[in-house]
């Protein structure tokens, strides 16, 4: 357990990093959020910018911490001593930024200012006394600190400290209640959540035309054949693996059962449509808000298509054009990708959380959103229209989507999508999985945007507002070509939902952005003073000119 190398460790506090000035019990909930996310480690009597400040006793410390760590939390962690000559810093080593060492709490560890240096009326005095009277250095008569570090696994099984069950989550550390802490224990237990069962229902409560309807589609998509559908209701569930024991699980009941709601909460789709209806003062942003909209319920085998109808039908308004005297209409998108955003949200949804999924739709866009965690596995950037991982949240779920047809298999949805925009020449559909939730969009494709912006003659468009389509370029309607070793060109757009005041956000991000250097979302925040939800929607007008790096909280952002 010992080991009294001294060792410079440039490491970032983060999600697996932590460091405490002193040890307090308290911190057993954080080796047991440890345990329960990726494992990390605890340095005690190292300050929050990395100093060391030493350890009181660090070897009565040595000897109690295993026993209080197995009597709490059950569990077994790796702690080791380490010395450091006087106030070494472990996360900077020699390199350590001004405007950290300038701190007067890192002047203190050092040595280079204390109470006993200055006149009781200067203005540093009474800080400093607290800093001094709160926040102790331990350093032995040979000018070395000590310090421990306790070390934490990840544990295949829940982890709980006195009943109560913790989770790191980025640097914060997250109490598991409700629905997150039954995802928790269900994951830990290897099962997950469409697969509990749930008593009190019969094959025979089932409906009959939702069971025909999946025999159907899953015999027109040649992944079941005739004689293996040809058999009993409960002999078909079982061969899908709907049973659990003698008990329907969660997943047949949400895809086969006439009404899922009285079982699961919220296991419907909705459906709105938004559109402008005006601005707060000049400068504000536009405020859309919902016309009309839908719920679609019943069995889950057959929400899709209901739904998919839907859309196509009142929601989606197929813009007109001629091709000689020929009539023709085009759709925002094609059913194809609909179809796989729909069936993503469905089966990668979180329904302990009780929400439905919401498709909003609106004449330039399609956002489709479900609650539940983007899988770390899978890239949320365009590598997700790459080959990757198929990592479904309800595997039973997607297991009887891909039986029936509705969806492909390893992962290759996204890139069906992808195939089916460069088909028709359509953005591919961004994906924000941050704040607990996944939210998909996707814009309508060029003829689309064409007619609904200049119409048939150039001029005026779908959305009743008069362009000049020659001056495009200059108007800025359409985004500026950019060239490999082109300068970006100034921001501009004609588009009315873009308002002065978001141009001007967006010109102070790039005048503060320094080209080759990487920021972070409260980077942004800070600079234009306002919410992180705020601050997304003006960047994603700056993507012809910011690259995003990573994913979720861990995304940054750099100047291209």
């Amino acid at each position: 357990m010992n080991s009294n190398n001294i060792s410079q460790e440039h490491e970032q506090e983060s999600q697996q990093i932590e460091w405490k000035w002193s040890w307090q019990d308290e911190y057993l909930k954080w080796l047991c959020g440890y345990a329960n996310a990726d494992g990390g480690t605890l340095y005690i009597g190292v300050n929050d910018d990395g100093y060391v400040v030493g350890i009181e006793d660090s070897r009565r410390m040595l000897e109690a911490l295993p026993n209080k760590i197995n009597n709490r939390l059950g569990i077994v962690a790796s702690i080791n001593i380490h010395k450091a000559y006087g106030a070494e810093n472990i996360r900077y080593g020699a390199t350590v930024p001004e405007d950290i060492s300038s701190k007067l709490i890192n002047k203190y560890v050092c040595g280079e200012i204390s109470t006993g240096m200055l006149d009781n009326s200067d203005r540093l005095y009474r800080p400093l006394a607290t800093i001094e009277g709160e926040n102790k250095i331990w350093e032995m008569e040979d000018g070395t600190r000590e310090y421990i570090s306790i070390s934490i696994i990840k544990y295949p099984f829940a982890v709980s400290c006195d009943g109560k069950y913790y989770k790191r989550s980025g640097s914060t550390l997250q109490e598991l209640n409700g629905f997150e802490l039954q995802n928790f224990l269900l994951e830990r237990a290897g099962r997950t959540w469409d697969a509990v069962p749930i008593p009190n229902v019969k094959v025979s409560d089932l409906s009959k035309d939702a069971l025909q309807a999946f025999r159907a589609k899953t015999v027109k998509s040649n992944r079941m054949t005739e004689n293996e559908v040809n058999v009993s209701d409960e002999l078909l569930l079982r061969n899908l693996k709907m049973f659990e024991g003698e008990y329907l699980t969660r997943a047949a009941i949400l895809l086969f059962h006439p009404t899922p709601e009285q079982y699961v909460t919220g296991a419907y789709i909705k459906i709105g449509y938004f559109s402008l209806v005006g601005a707060f003062g000049e400068g504000a942003e536009p405020i859309e808000d919902l016309q009309y909209q839908d719920v679609v319920e019943g069995p889950l085998i057959l929400q899709v298509d209901k739904t998919i109808d839907l859309i196509f039908t009142k929601y989606f308004k197929a813009l007109v054009d001629y091709e000689g005297v020929q009539r023709t209409e085009t759709n925002m998108l094609t059913r194809g990708i609909v179809r796989e955003l729909l069936l993503n949200a469905i089966n990668h949804k979180d329904y302990a959380t009780g929400v439905p999924i919401q498709v909003s739709v609106y004449e330039d866009k399609i956002v489709i959103f479900n609650m539940g965690s983007w899988s770390k596995r899978v890239p949320t950037d365009e590598r997700v229209y790459e080959k990757h991982e198929s990592v479904p949240n309800n595997p039973k779920l997607a297991d009887v989507s891909f039986r029936s047809g509705d969806v492909e298999s390893w992962g290759r949805g996204f890139l069906k999508i992808k195939a089916e925009c460069m088909t028709i020449n359509a953005p591919l559909p961004a994906i924000d999985a941050e704040n607990g939730g996944v939210s998909v969009c996707a814009h309508g494709c060029e003829q689309y945007m064409s007619l609904l912006r200049y119409g048939q003659y150039g001029q005026v468009g779908a959305d009743g507002v008069w362009r000049n389509k020659e001056d495009a370029n200059e108007t800025g309607d359409k985004k500026p070509a950019i060239k490999t070793g082109d300068k970006k060109p100034p921001i501009k757009t004609g588009d009315k939902k873009t308002t002065k005041k978001t141009q001007m956000q967006q010109e102070k991000i790039l005048e503060f952005m320094e080209q080759d250097k990487e920021y972070d979302i409260w980077d942004f925040c800070e600079l234009l003073d306002l919410k992180e939800s705020r601050v997304k929607e003006i960047l994603k007008g700056l993507s012809d000119y910011i690259d995003p790096i990573g994913a979720n909280r861990d995304r940054k952002y750099k100047k291209k």
